[in-house]
């Protein structure tokens, strides 16, 4: 390779190296540094964390969650939860081509495992001797992981619609973690364990 073809490759690299760091334009917010459009990793995170909500709410009900107020929230989850998903695979396929989500695509938002809320799981409930408790304790943090992600998408979304759908994702379930609080505190003297 001679010195003038060595000088054009290595500016082309050093070009793209620039662009890449800089995230290429302000329309298309990457998702922390994964290079992963902030939208796509949302919605790839948020999708799968809805479902898993969507089969704790099953499990509960089926399982004989029986506080009104608990119950409520459960339908709550199933109805709007999964409009919520269908919602996020149209905007998918639209703007990225494809409603197919990328495994572990949701770890471009750069939340810490932990802090998205998915340690808990259905068999919990199904086995729990309180089942309102268990769901209470299992919802908590799963919301809170959903919150975080919402949080972050007022900031860093590319698209308005889902800005708004995830300023209603926080409100809801904010809404209904203090609606779950009390049920999870009942039997562990006013602290959360969970």
């Amino acid at each position: 390779m001679n010195r003038q073809m060595l000088g054009v490759v290595t500016s082309m690299l050093i070009l793209g190296f620039i662009v890449a760091g800089c995230g290429g334009s302000d329309d298309a917010k990457p998702a922390a540094s994964s290079g992963v459009p902030f939208d796509r990793a949302f919605i790839d995170f948020m999708v799968p964390h809805h479902r898993s909500a969507i089969e704790m709410a099953r499990e509960a009900k089926g399982a004989g969650l029986a506080q009104p107020e608990l119950v409520k929230v459960a339908n709550a989850i199933l109805a709007s939860q999964q409009r919520e998903i269908d919602q996020m695979l149209e905007w998918r396929k639209d703007w990225y081509g494809s409603a197919e989500l990328v495994p572990e695509g949701g770890a471009g938002l750069g939340l810490p495992e932990a802090a998205m809320g998915m340690e808990h799981g259905t068999e919990e409930i199904r086995s729990a001797a309180d089942v309102d408790q268990a769901f209470a304790e299992a919802m908590i943090p799963h919301h809170s992981g959903a919150i975080d992600a919402a949080r972050l998408a007022d900031a860093r979304a590319e698209h308005d619609e889902l800005k708004g759908l995830a300023a209603d994702i926080a409100e809801a379930q904010e809404r209904e973690i203090e609606i779950m609080r009390p049920h999870a505190e009942a039997e562990a003297g006013g602290e959360h364990h969970g």
